[in-house]
C-alpha cells in the first residue's frame, strides 16, 4: 500500500497528460504507414532484429484498434515513469508530475501513438528498459542475470530503448556526483558497473539474434548495419543530431522559439545548481569525472546512431533525449541554498510550458493527418464518380493511374519541417497507396492494372486530371492520368 502511495502521483499524471495529448488519436482512426498498407499486420518484425515484437503477437494482435491500445499504451508508459522515479526519488511533487507529463508527452511519442498497434509493445519495451536498470541499481537479488534479460528483451521489441537505459545510466552517474556524498572512485566503480551490464545486454541480444538468424536460415539486420560511414563521421552525426535537436527542435520538441527559451532556461537553471553543487561538495576528481560524463551525454542519447543506418532510424529513436529532462528535475529537486528554491521555480516553470507545447504537438499533428486523409477519402471518391461516369464503363474494367497525384492542401512537411527523421508516412497522396484506399475505405473493388500495363499506355494526348478528357477509356482500362 506504501508503494502505492508513492507511484500514485506521478502515475496518474501520466495518464491524464497522456490522454490530453492522444486522446484525438485515440479516438479516431488516422491510417498511416504499416496500418495503411496491412490494415492488420506490422511492418518489419524479425528481419529487422525485432523478434520480441513478432512475439508481441501473441498477447498483442495486430488488429488496429486506437482507443483499446492507447488505453494499453498510455497505463504502460505510466508505469515506466514512476519506475524512472525508483531510480531517481525525485520528492517535490510538482517536479513529479511535471516529469510525468514530458516523458509520456514527448513528441517522438506522438508519432508512436499513429502506428497504434506497435505503440503498446512498444510501450512495453520502454518499461521493459528501465525496469532493468532499476533492478541493477537497486541492487536486486540476481540483478546482473536479470538485468541484461530485461534489456536485451526490451531490444528484442525495439533497440531504440536501450538509449534509453543508457542515457539513465549516464544521467545517474551526474546525480550522484552532485547530489550525495560519494566520491568519484565510487560512482566511477558504479558506472563502469553499468556499462558492463548494458554490454552484457548487448551480448545477451545479438546471441539471440545469431541463435534466431541460424534457425531462420537468412542474416538479420544486415541491411540496418551502417557500413557506409567511418566511426569518425558516425561520431560526428551523434553530437550534431542532439545539438540540433536541442537548439532547432529537430523533433526533440516542438519547433517553436517558446519551447527552445524554455530549453535553454531549464539548462541554465540545471547546469548553475550543478556547479553549485559540486563546489559545495569541493573534489577534484568529482568535476572532472562529472565533465566526463557531460561529454558522454550525448553519446548515450544518440549511441543507436553509431550502429544503424540513418535510414533505419526514425523519430522513436530520439525517446533518449527525455532522459534530459529527468536530469534537470533531479538536480534541481530538494536543493535549499539560495538560489536553489528560484531556480526549481524557474525549472518547473519551464517543465510547464514544454509539457504544454508538446501536447499542443501532438493534437496539431492528429488534426493535420486527419484533415488530410478525409480529404484525401473525398478526393478518391470524386475520382471514383468520374470512372464510374466514364462512357462504355463496364464489368471487368481495370483502372490505371498514371503519373503522380496532385498535392494535398494538408501538407504536413509544411506544418512540421523541422523533422531530422521523416514523420510517419508522409506520402499518404502517393498514388501507391491508391488502390488500397479505394478498396479498404472507400469499398470499391474496382481491379486495378498492374504498373507495366499502365506503363503501355499512351496517354500523351490526354490533358491532367480533373480536366476535362483526363479520365478516359482505353480498351478495357479506364485511364486516369494525373501528370
Amino acid at each position: 500500500m506504501e508503494r502505492f502511495k508513492r507511484d500514485r502521483l506521478p502515475f496518474f499524471s501520466a495518464l491524464g497528460f497522456g490522454l490530453a495529448a492522444y486522446g484525438f488519436c485515440m479516438t479516431n482512426k488516422i491510417p498511416v504507414g504499416d496500418d495503411l498498407v496491412g490494415l492488420f499486420s506490422k511492418g518489419a518484425t524479425t528481419v529487422s532484429g525485432r523478434y520480441g515484437l513478432e512475439l508481441m503477437r501473441l498477447v498483442m494482435p495486430d488488429a488496429s484498434m486506437p482507443w483499446i491500445y492507447g488505453l494499453m499504451s498510455i497505463p504502460l508508459l505510466a508505469a515506466a515513469v514512476c519506475v524512472i522515479l525508483r531510480i531517481f526519488p525525485i520528492q517535490s511533487r510538482i517536479l513529479q508530475v511535471l516529469l510525468a507529463g514530458v516523458i509520456v508527452c514527448f513528441p517522438a511519442e506522438a508519432g508512436t501513438m499513429l502506428y497504434m498497434f506497435t505503440a503498446a509493445p512498444y510501450a512495453v519495451s520502454l518499461l521493459l528498459a528501465v525496469s532493468g536498470l532499476w533492478v541493477f541499481t537497486a541492487g536486486k537479488k540476481g540483478r546482473w542475470f536479470l538485468a541484461p534479460l530485461l534489456i536485451a528483451f526490451s531490444c528484442s521489441i525495439y533497440q531504440g530503448y536501450f538509449s534509453v537505459a543508457a542515457s539513465l545510466c549516464v544521467v545517474r552517474m551526474i546525480v550522484l556526483l552532485c547530489r550525495t556524498e560519494k566520491r568519484a572512485r565510487e560512482v566511477f566503480r558504479e558506472g563502469v558497473g553499468m556499462l558492463a551490464m548494458l554490454l552484457a545486454s548487448l551480448a545477451l541480444y545479438g546471441l539471440a539474434l545469431l541463435t534466431a538468424s541460424k534457425l531462420l536460415g537468412f542474416p538479420l539486420l544486415h541491411e540496418v548495419i551502417n557500413d557506409t560511414q567511418s566511426f569518425p563521421r558516425r561520431l560526428l552525426s551523434v553530437y550534431s543530431s542532439w545539438v540540433k535537436t536541442l537548439l532547432i527542435g529537430r523533433f526533440g520538441y516542438v519547433h517553436s522559439r517558446v519551447s527552445m527559451l524554455m530549453h535553454l532556461l531549464l539548462l541554465c537553471a540545471s547546469g548553475i545548481a550543478m556547479v553549485s553543487q559540486l563546489r559545495r561538495k569541493g573534489e577534484a576528481a568529482s568535476l572532472l569525472l562529472t565533465g566526463l560524463c557531460l561529454l558522454l551525454y550525448p553519446l548515450s542519447c544518440y549511441c543507436l546512431f553509431l550502429l544503424a543506418d540513418n535510414s533505419y532510424i526514425h523519430s522513436l529513436s530520439l525517446y533518449s533525449f527525455a532522459s534530459l529532462y529527468v536530469l534537470c528535475a533531479a538536480l534541481l529537486d530538494g536543493w535549499t541554498p539560495p538560489p536553489g528554491p528560484a531556480l526549481r521555480r524557474l525549472g518547473a516553470l519551464s517543465l510547464a510550458l514544454i509539457l504544454c507545447g508538446n501536447i499542443y504537438y501532438a493534437n496539431a499533428l492528429y488534426l493535420r493527418y486527419y484533415l488530410r486523409f478525409e480529404e484525401l477519402k473525398s478526393f478518391y471518391t470524386v475520382l471514383l464518380t468520374r470512372v464510374f461516369e466514364t462512357p462504355g464503363f463496364s464489368e471487368g474494367d481495370r483502372l490505371a493511374i498514371v503519373g503522380r497525384a496532385p498535392a494535398l492542401q494538408y501538407d504536413i512537411d509544411r506544418h512540421f519541417d523541422a523533422a531530422p527523421l521523416s514523420l510517419p508516412s508522409l506520402e499518404l497522396g502517393s498514388t501507391d497507396y491508391a488502390e488500397l484506399i479505394v478498396s479498404r475505405y472507400l469499398g470499391c473493388d474496382i481491379p486495378f492494372a498492374s504498373a507495366e500495363e499502365s506503363a503501355r499506355l499512351d496517354t500523351a494526348s490526354m490533358p491532367v486530371y480533373p480536366y476535362a478528357g483526363s479520365v478516359q477509356r482505353l480498351g478495357d482500362v479506364i485511364v486516369v492520368k494525373f501528370s
